[in-house]
């Protein structure tokens, strides 16, 4: 009888413990974060594996895995900023499939994909951050941001990655563009992380598909800082500017007020062009010599 009270209070005991090694209570995320996501959103996994949990946060207990291209539903507000593949992000609950039953449970942001787009053929294309390794100490304002691919039946057919400035943006979206003239792709995904303040950089990154291989392209970046500078990049395709089959233009002005003391402000613009020669697998700078 002492045995099976003494072995009865260990159980209580260690049950208490478990308890004891995550907090009570949620605490509620009110940060901004490039996912936005509400409730009801519909996401996609990113990640090749993602764990569902019983908590929001790494103590809670795996109750499920779901793989790449998998639908969630989020069902919560942001819970529980967790730093992990050195950027952060929050936990939100939600809800998937798994065969024909639904369940529920919670999963770290960073795992869904930051945008996803689906082409003609039924190809699923999505992106989103991946842990930088190696980082040099010069590099702490860059992400990693991967891009994949997906065949109909969620198997990936491709994937890159490319570097990122992380910094005040406040959201991001994906287009599935077409060839825009370049020989050799099939397609082309254009990646925009929008700033919306001042002196804060909109970018926007091409990346070729040939249906086998991605190909980086020149990106373009805009960036205003209100009655001071403006710099703005234009990126023209040989679809839209007509000169050349193998040619990309980057139109690039730069601004810069002439009297900010004025109602009605004007600037002194400096322009410049970047060409660059696409030979179907590559697009290269067009180094062109000033005649002496």
């Amino acid at each position: 009888m002492f045995k099976q009270v003494f072995f009865g209070l260990l159980i209580l005991l260690s049950v208490s413990v478990k308890a004891q090694e995550r907090p009570a209570a949620y605490a509620v995320d009110e940060n901004s974060n490039l996912w936005n996501k509400r409730i009801n959103d519909t996401a996609r996994v990113f990640a090749d594996i993602a764990y569902i949990r019983d908590y929001p946060g790494l103590k809670g207990l795996v109750l499920d895995s779901l793989t790449a291209g998998s639908k969630v539903i989020i069902k919560s507000e942001a819970y529980n900023n967790t730093l992990i593949k050195d950027f952060h992000a929050p936990w939100h609950k939600v809800t998937y499939m798994a065969g024909k039953q639904q369940r529920s449970g919670f999963i770290w942001l960073g795992l869904l994909a930051l945008g996803s787009n689906n082409d003609k053929e039924g190809k699923l294309w999505m992106y989103g951050f991946n842990k930088y390794l190696n980082r040099s100490n010069d590099e702490e304002h860059l992400s990693l941001c991967e891009i994949k691919i997906l065949d109909p039946s969620l198997h990936i057919v491709g994937r890159t990655s490319i570097l990122v400035t992380r910094g005040e943006q406040t959201f991001t979206e994906g287009k599935i563009l077409n060839n825009m003239g370049l020989a050799g792709l099939q397609a082309i995904y254009r990646i925009g992380f929008f700033g919306e303040a001042c002196a804060v950089s909109t970018d926007h990154h091409y990346i070729g598909w040939t249906g086998m291989e991605f190909i980086n392209l020149p990106g373009k970046s805009n960036v205003s800082d209100a009655g001071v500078s403006y710099h703005d990049e234009k990126l023209l395709f040989p679809s839209e500017h007509r000169l050349g089959a193998s040619l990309i233009i980057k139109d690039i002005t730069d601004g810069e007020v002439i009297d900010p003391d004025q109602k009605e402000l004007k600037y002194k613009e400096s322009k410049n062009r970047v060409k660059y020669i696409w030979n179907g697998k590559i697009a290269s700078e067009i180094v062109e010599m000033n005649a002496q």
